[in-house]
């Protein structure tokens, strides 16, 4: 998000980044992801982060031309042991 015009609001805990966002924007980051979401027009993202920077809540709202917005909102909570993670081979 941050490296596609994304707003960073510091004046909340946890912090929020927001973006508007397009297929090509996704895709550039996960081919996959972006091609699926090419029926889109817009994708309108937020992601809250916080104080030892972890993403807690992730909302979007994907718009379509003809089609109804699907709207999603997932809430982390109870962070445990750290889970490791491998950053995805280049394409």
């Amino acid at each position: 998000m941050l490296g596609h015009s994304a707003s960073v609001h510091q004046d909340s805990e946890p912090m929020r980044v927001s973006a508007r966002l397009t297929p090509k924007d996704v895709e550039s980051v996960d081919r996959t992801v972006g091609r699926n979401l090419r029926p889109a027009t817009t994708i309108d993202a937020d992601a809250w982060i916080d104080n030892e920077g972890r993403v807690v809540r992730v909302r979007q709202k994907i718009h379509f031309a003809s089609d109804p917005d699907i709207e999603a909102t997932i809430t982390f909570t109870d962070f445990k042991t750290a889970v490791p993670v491998d950053a995805p081979a280049a394409s």
